[in-house]
């Protein structure tokens, strides 16, 4: 039961419905002309995240491998990088322009969430400590390059309508169930594979010459042998005479 409910807390990370719910925000900010620099802004921040994550994955797949150590560094939670940019970003546009103990109630609520997100991850066994750091340490950056863009910004008036609309949406495209884990996963697996096999074909490239004619004589042997065999007759010619 515990498990359950930790797997369907976690979801709230998963990295393609908070992909979608980008995009969502994006056209919802970028539907209204007095929006659309927050919306640049936004692009700018949720796609750093999106792109640091993605980036952070590969190179830790490549050169740590894919073997899971109780404190290694195999791969940064995307749940986690994400999640803390997506709720991050949302929570500083909402809490834009609003009175103190909203912004603060806003903030606390916002890192509870994402806290609690951090530890389902842990508590699952799908991620390290070390995996966990990095990726805050990505989600956070985003979420220092939208706050320089939001700066002096004015409050984000909310269209009921429309905000549910947008969940209805995210929520049905979700339900596709694309994992965007297992992609990376594969996508390295098939990289590894043709350095694999690259590398086999530099090996037999190289090793065949020798394994099809031999090895070479050795040139200062045979030199050495004729020039031996050249006196021996000459002093046989001398004795005979």
């Amino acid at each position: 039961m515990r498990q359950d409910l930790l797997k369907r807390f976690t979801d709230l990370g998963d990295p393609t419905l908070l992909l979608l719910g980008g995009l969502g925000v994006f056209f919802y900010l970028w539907s209204d002309d007095e929006r659309r620099v927050l919306a640049r802004s936004w692009a700018l921040a949720f796609g750093l995240c999106v792109f640091l994550t993605i980036t952070s994955k590969f190179a830790s797949i490549l050169i740590g491998g894919t073997q899971a150590r109780p404190f290694g560094l195999r791969s940064p939670s995307g749940h986690v990088a994400i999640a803390t940019g997506f709720y991050g970003c949302c929570a500083l546009m909402l809490a834009t322009g609003r009175s103190q103990a909203a912004r603060v109630l806003i903030c606390v609520g916002t890192v509870m969430l994402v806290g609690m997100l951090a530890a389902s991850r842990i508590m699952l066994g799908l991620h390290t400590v070390p995996e966990i750091v990095v990726a805050f340490v990505i989600g956070a950056f985003c979420l220092v390059v939208f706050g320089v863009h939001l700066s002096g910004g004015q409050p984000i008036m909310l269209n009921a309508g429309q905000v549910i609309a947008l969940l209805l949406l995210i929520g049905v495209a979700h339900s596709s169930h694309v994992d965007g884990e297992s992609l990376i996963r594969r996508l390295v697996q098939k990289i590894d594979f043709l350095r694999g096999e690259e590398a086999n074909g530099v090996t037999e490239r190289t090793s065949g010459p020798t394994a099809q004619f031999g090895r070479p004589p050795n040139s200062l042997g045979h030199r050495q042998g004729s020039m031996l065999e050249t006196a021996s007759r000459r002093e046989g010619d001398s004795v005979e005479r």
